[in-house]
């Protein structure tokens, strides 16, 4: 059916929502693409629930919108909020954060710290790719789909990692089947231009032999740092020359990251918020410090240049190693458990407690943190839904003394968030 509707709000999956009436029944009609204040003509599904909705003309455009520097916004999934002016999508990352917090702290302020850049920001990316008759395409997943989609240029890229991205498919010519591709950049040399992009393939189907064979000529020629092939069916990868990512530490450092690791998507914002979180741990004077999903230390190196012992807690071996590396190349003294995280005690004297856990968020770790005797937590979320649930389990014991966003992934839905509490006194 054929709606016209105002939209209202936005919702945390990238989405904008608008309230209208559907047969008689009030209904939330989830709208790609839209802009609170928008009036459009909306295609409606209303078989679903909620109903789903896409737009067919707009009569009247909200104050927040804006042509996309983008031409492939409609097809391509990798950014959702590209419609949107940059100071708004800060505006409304903050607002989706506030319904996600617990209700009694709701009326605290929130700061957010915008973007240097809309553009040209993503040092690291994943790629997905479909390859049959001896041709590969390579990008981001579709929009409400599972196909990448091939596009001319990607504006959210590095212009080093997007000259990457653009050699993808050739490298894959003549495979068949499906794989995924994490691209990022190497190790930092003298300027930021000469760094080499790494690459990291997961292929599902046949890869010829040939494909190895262009990936080792253009590592050779200087394309690339390196490369790690998973094939279907085989346990451990192929390596070609180095494939270790790097990234710039808060502290203005090299860190060495694990190959196929997590890392945050945008180095320079990384910057931003390690640092802030640094500074925000060194406000609670503490004496001892336990980090939970540590990874390869991009807040440990930070924690550990301070006067606190530091135990940093994660699950991954090879990021532990990478953290290790990080902490030795610096001179400075942590202890790297590697262990589940959401299991792991809180020891007994640790005054504060950071965790920066996966999307799915840290629930168990929540709770053991809220029994615990810590007097301090700075949680650090890409997630406001899974925040706003950990959160609920430790408001009781604990008062909010910060909540701040960060503009991570600016052009998206998503959204980085610090918060930091202090348990309250008996």
């Amino acid at each position: 059916m054929r709606l016209t509707v105002t939209i209202d709000e936005l919702a945390p999956g990238g989405d904008a929502v608008a309230i209208t009436e559907i047969d008689g029944e009030r209904r939330a009609v989830f709208v790609r693409a839209g802009c609170p204040g928008d009036r459009a003509v909306v295609e409606v599904d209303a078989s679903k629930r909620p109903a789903r909705g896409r737009i067919l003309s707009l009569e009247v455009q909200g104050p927040d919108r804006t042509p996309p520097p983008c031409h492939h916004t409609e097809r391509c999934g990798g950014c959702d909020w590209l419609h949107l002016t940059t100071s708004s999508q800060a505006r409304h990352h903050a607002a989706i954060v506030r319904r996600a917090l617990p209700e009694a702290w709701r009326a605290h302020p929130i700061a957010t710290h915008e973007a240097a850049r809309a553009v040209g920001y993503r040092t690291r990316a994943r790629l997905h790719a479909r390859a049959s008759g001896g041709r590969a395409i390579v990008g981001m997943n579709e929009a409400q789909g599972t196909d990448p989609v091939e596009v001319d240029v990607c504006v959210v890229l590095d212009p080093a990692l997007e000259l990457a991205r653009a050699r993808v498919g050739p490298l894959l010519e003549g495979a068949h089947g499906r794989g995924d591709v994490q691209i990022a950049l190497g190790m930092p040399e003298t300027t930021e231009t000469t760094r080499k992009p790494v690459l990291e393939l997961r292929w599902g189907g046949l890869l010829a032999p040939v494909v190895y064979g262009r990936i080792e000529r253009a590592v050779l020629a200087g394309e690339w740092a390196g490369a790690r092939i998973f094939a279907d069916g085989v346990s451990r990868p192929a390596t070609i020359g180095d494939p270790t990512p790097w990234m710039r530490a808060g502290d203005g450092l090299p860190l060495r990251l694990s190959a196929g690791g997590f890392a945050q998507a945008a180095e320079d914002e990384n910057v931003r918020l390690a640092t802030r979180v640094a500074e925000l741990a060194k406000e609670t004077q503490p004496r001892k410090v336990l980090e939970l999903f540590a990874g390869a230390g991009n807040l440990t190196v930070l924690f550990a240049a301070q006067t606190a012992p530091v135990i940093a807690v994660e699950s991954d071996r090879a990021a532990c190693e990478a953290a290790r590396a990080n902490l030795a190349a610096r001179g400075l003294k942590g202890k790297i458990v590697e262990a589940d995280a959401e299991a792991y005690p809180v020891p007994p004297g640790t005054d504060l407690v950071v965790l920066d856990p996966p999307r799915t968020g840290a629930r168990r770790a929540s709770e053991a943190i809220a029994t615990s005797k810590a007097k301090h937590v700075v949680y650090v979320s890409c997630d406001p839904q899974t925040l706003g649930r950990d959160l609920a389990a430790l408001e009781p014991g604990f008062a909010v003394r910060t909540v701040e966003t960060f503009e991570m992934f600016p052009g998206t839905s998503h959204v980085e968030t610090v918060v930091m509490m202090s348990r309250r006194r008996t």
